[in-house]
């Protein structure tokens, strides 16, 4: 069965949408500077302009969609011989490629679609931090999404290395 990026790619754009909704409801609540990087204990020791926050978080989304979208197609135009996958004679010969590179677009846009969860969750924790005084981010909640995050990418990796360790579908 050839996976399909569609959902993936539906969840990314509502997600995209909810990190829109979320800046938008906290821009105009947040003090002109952010506390936006914290120490062990949750203290702020990194600070930025509100535009410097919202540029970075623009520039992260693009990082989200290159991740996402970007690598599967970059991993589809490149000559076989460029892309690293064990055993690529096998997944990468033509009657197997198209199947393989749907399998890319699906688990990259996963992918994305986990990294800008965690992007939103940390976004509502920061948010949270500079709404209350003193500023202090709960840790308890950045541990909790980071582990989770974790894991996702380390079943994701473990995903990828089965798949493409083995020559059968």
């Amino acid at each position: 069965m050839t996976p399909n990026s569609r959902l993936p790619s539906a969840v990314f754009v509502f997600l995209v949408f909810v990190g829109f909704l979320q800046a938008r409801k906290f821009a105009a609540t947040m003090p002109p500077v952010l506390a936006t990087h914290f120490g062990g204990s949750g203290a702020p020791n990194g600070w930025q302009t509100q535009s410097q926050f919202f540029t970075l978080e623009i520039v992260l989304l693009g990082v989200c969609l290159l991740l996402a979208f970007g690598i599967p197609w970059l991993i589809g135009a490149l000559p076989t011989s460029l892309v690293n996958v064990p055993n690529k004679e096998y997944w990468l010969a033509p009657e197997r490629r198209e199947e393989t590179l749907a399998f890319f677009r699906a688990q990259f846009a996963w992918f994305g679609c986990g990294f800008l969860a965690f992007l939103i969750v940390v976004n509502q924790l920061v948010f949270d931090a500079n709404q209350t005084q003193p500023r202090r981010l709960n840790g308890g909640a950045f541990a909790v999404a980071l582990v989770a995050f974790l894991a996702f990418v380390g079943i994701w990796t473990v995903r990828l290395i089965v798949r493409f360790a083995r020559k059968a579908t």
